[in-house]
């Protein structure tokens, strides 16, 4: 072969080997190519899945966020409810079970100074029915009642200024008598008698400091006794002052005082006194005494008058309380005193949770009214804070 076919060939030869050599590596890197290209695929849906993740979590907050504001712009419900079944001997009356309350209560901070609050009482479970024919009452069990509703302006924590339907502010039970913080299922024999329940009209609670004691204060003016919502029934004004001033070591006393003239053209004062003692956190002492002057047209004044005394003492989840009621509901006839003893046992399955049984003995200086006896086993919820 001549030596030029001989480098031909050689040439030809290193062609093919390179040739060769080259493929494995271009198929490599072809290889390369395409595993990056679906890395590249996957990244990129990994990517959109993980924005439709992201959306759907910004939905989400965007849900939760509007929950929110649509919670926050609703009133606040808080309420009780209690059931309870009673034992009597007294004649005229059977033993009963009864829903005896569910009271609900809604509170709205309107604006920063501003604020609604209703209490709406359902009592002995109501049941209304109607003759729509005639627009008149077929039937009608219970008691609905608007106990309270009132607009109130509080600048500041001192003092504020309530217009509405009020609870009217007397010693302490008229205040603080819902069954989940009171040992007992009845109140005492003169509560609403000697001050009325509730007033209609304008109150101004004010605050003060007097040697490191707070004396608190209600001022108010109201249409009386008897003239509740729409009617006011006579031209005259209910005028009411409660003051209370906290002593040191958990002691408390006041006075209330009310007047008015009802629509029997009977002018009453009504004047009460309490104290509260607290010793340490397990034992309470409580009492109230409240006389009312009363003074009718064309007839003989009156007085009439009350007392209780309460002591509650807490064990563990248990509360052992005794109270003594007396009313004399004409202090010119000797015959008109009655009395109550009472002994009460609650246990607080929780917090808001009471179960309750009390024992009641009833005693009448009235001969024609018999003593009697009466035992209540009740079971009371709280909803919220009251």
């Amino acid at each position: 072969m001549r030596l030029k076919d001989r480098f031909t060939f050689l040439i030809f030869a290193l062609s093919v080997l390179f040739i060769l050599a080259a493929l494995p590596a271009q198929a490599a890197q072809e290889d390369r190519i395409d595993r990056l290209e679906k890395e590249v695929d996957g990244l990129k849906k990994e990517n959109e899945a993980l924005k439709d993740r992201v959306d759907a979590v910004e939905a989400e907050g965007e849900e939760v966020k509007h929950g929110v504001g649509t919670l926050s712009r609703l009133v606040e419900v808080s309420g009780y409810a209690d059931a309870e079944f009673t034992f009597t001997d007294n004649e005229g009356e059977n033993n009963r079970f009864r829903i005896r309350h569910l009271s609900l209560f809604f509170t709205k901070d309107i604006q920063k100074e501003w604020k609604l609050f209703t209490e709406i009482e359902f009592e002995d479970a109501p049941r209304i029915e109607s003759n729509t024919a005639s627009d008149t009452v077929n039937k009608s069990q219970g008691t609905l009642f608007v106990e309270q509703m009132y607009i109130e302006y509080h600048p500041q924590v001192t003092w504020d200024l309530r217009v509405g339907r009020l609870l009217t502010p007397a010693g302490i039970w008229s205040i603080y008598h819902y069954p989940p913080y009171v040992p007992t299922q009845t109140g005492p024999l003169f509560y609403k008698v000697i001050f009325p329940e509730v007033t209609d009209g304008v109150q101004l609670r004010n605050s003060f400091t007097i040697k490191d004691s707070a004396l608190d204060t209600h001022l108010y003016v109201a249409n009386g006794g008897g003239n509740p919502g729409r009617i006011d029934r006579n031209q005259n004004k209910a005028v009411g002052l409660r003051v209370n001033y906290g002593l040191l070591g958990g002691v408390s006393a006041g006075a209330s005082y009310y007047r008015e003239k009802d629509n029997s053209d009977v002018m009453r004062n009504s004047y009460g006194v309490h104290l509260l003692v607290n010793y340490g956190p397990s034992l309470r002492l409580q009492a109230e005494y409240a006389l009312r002057h009363n003074k009718p047209e064309g007839a003989d004044r009156f007085y009439d008058k009350g007392l209780y005394a309460l002591a509650a003492y807490d064990i563990g989840r248990w509360t052992v309380a005794g109270r003594y009621d007396w009313y004399d509901e004409n202090s010119s006839d000797p015959q008109k005193d009655q009395f109550r003893y009472t002994g009460a046992l609650n246990y607080h399955f929780a917090h808001n949770v009471i179960g309750k049984a009390e024992y009641s003995k009833y005693v009448f200086d009235d001969p024609s009214k018999k003593d009697f006896n009466e035992f209540i086993m009740a079971i009371v919820v709280a909803i919220g804070d009251l």
